[in-house]
């Protein structure tokens, strides 16, 4: 048998981050690897990752059931730069909202980068929006509610 456990992202900076996904979409960091003191660096992390010679900081945030692993490496790889939504291998995360207009109207007043306002679709209303790093993040909000 096989579950879903997380999805993951790669950050440049693991602070603007947590304050991102905690002040903007009200996750809770659920394990810090710094904060419980754990390094993750040397062989068995670059076998695991491919990329030797790093470190990486781990940080779950949680969201009800729901969870996202941001990981830091140092140093760093490239930033992502330039990816749309029709690249192949893009990927998404969407958060389900009962009030996305009024998430939108956080986002636009922190200076998120956004799409476009919500739009009606088949099955409610959605948008698309960006993280700090410019990771593709989705908001939805079904018409029943």
């Amino acid at each position: 048998m096989i579950t879903m456990d997380h999805t993951s992202f790669t950050v440049s900076d693991m602070e603007k981050s947590i304050a991102f996904y905690r002040d903007m979409l009200g996750m809770k960091v659920e394990w810090d690897s710094k904060a419980e003191g754990i390094v993750f660096k040397g062989p068995e992390c670059d076998q695991i990752t491919g990329c030797p010679g790093t470190e990486q900081r781990l940080v779950f945030m949680a969201l009800g059931s729901g969870r996202i692993e941001l990981v830091e490496f140092t140093p760093g790889g490239k930033p992502l730069v330039g990816n749309i939504t029709s690249d192949i291998g893009a990927a998404h995360v969407c958060f389900k909202t009962d009030n996305i207009q009024e998430l939108y109207q956080k986002l636009v007043k922190n200076n998120v980068r956004l799409h476009c306002s919500p739009q009606h679709v088949g099955f409610g209303w959605t948008m698309y929006f960006r993280d700090p790093d410019g990771i593709i993040l989705e908001a939805a909000q079904d018409d029943a509610v």
